[in-house]
């Protein structure tokens, strides 16, 4: 605002001369040696004409800078409002896509059986008829196999429980290939159970059961009501 104040000094200054010329005319009966106006009635005028007009284009661009300036940083704001905006919109779209992915995809089954099974054959499948919970209906009751619907980690837990004088060996099958062994000894019990859990990679069509492992163990091979399959997809 520095040239502001100088022009406002220089006009002041103009208008002071002005002043004096109209207030101390020129008089002819005064000697020579009295001092005259420095500037005459007119060139004051227009002195003071040409000043008021320059400071009035001076404070004009300065007001057309001031306003430029202030819409330039309104428009930076609301540009970078709305670029927040929109990430925000993404964000929400993300995680709504994510929830809407785990509805669709949510894996999950727990079943048990209904009545006990009695001498179970060497690698036959043990059916958990009493399913409790089968998110996303992968495992199938009446086959006793979980189906993994796709791609991903399973996390997979067996219990099973046999009566006195029975040692019963189960395997958890992926693809037909032993996966885990439960090893439920109740030689001197009056009810032995053995629990065992594990984590596999599977891919989609991936089928996965409990079976009698082989002919080990000690007759006879009883698996009791309290025996339970369960499984959930991890990710």
């Amino acid at each position: 605002m520095g040239r502001y104040q100088i022009s406002f000094l220089v006009l002041f200054c103009v208008v002071s001369l002005f002043d004096q010329g109209s207030t101390n005319p020129v008089d002819d009966h005064h000697d020579d040696h009295h001092d005259a106006p420095i500037v005459g009635h007119h060139d004051a005028f227009l002195k003071a004409e040409f000043d008021l007009t320059s400071l009035n284009a001076d404070l004009e661009k300065f007001i057309h800078h001031e306003i430029e300036k202030e819409i330039h940083d309104v428009e930076n704001h609301t540009e970078h409002n709305k670029h927040e905006i929109d990430e925000l919109h993404q964000e929400i779209k993300h995680l709504h896509e994510e929830v809407e992915y785990f509805k669709s995809h949510h894996v999950a089954f727990s079943a048990e059986l209904t009545h006990p099974i009695e001498n179970i054959a060497a690698e036959e499948i043990a059916h958990f008829d009493k399913v409790r919970v089968n998110s996303g209906h992968a495992y199938h009751a009446d086959t006793g196999k979980f189906v993994a619907p796709e791609e991903g980690f399973f996390y997979f837990s067996v219990t099973i429980c046999t009566k006195r004088d029975s040692i019963l060996e189960m395997a958890l099958h992926v693809n037909d290939h032993d996966e885990m062994i439960i090893h439920a000894d109740a030689e001197h019990l009056e009810l032995g159970c053995a629990s065992n859990s594990e984590i596999v990679h599977l891919q989609k069509g991936d089928h996965v059961e409990v079976v009698k492992h082989g002919a080990d163990g000690v007759p006879p091979f009883y698996i009791h009501t309290m025996s339970t399959f369960t499984g959930f997809m991890l990710h």
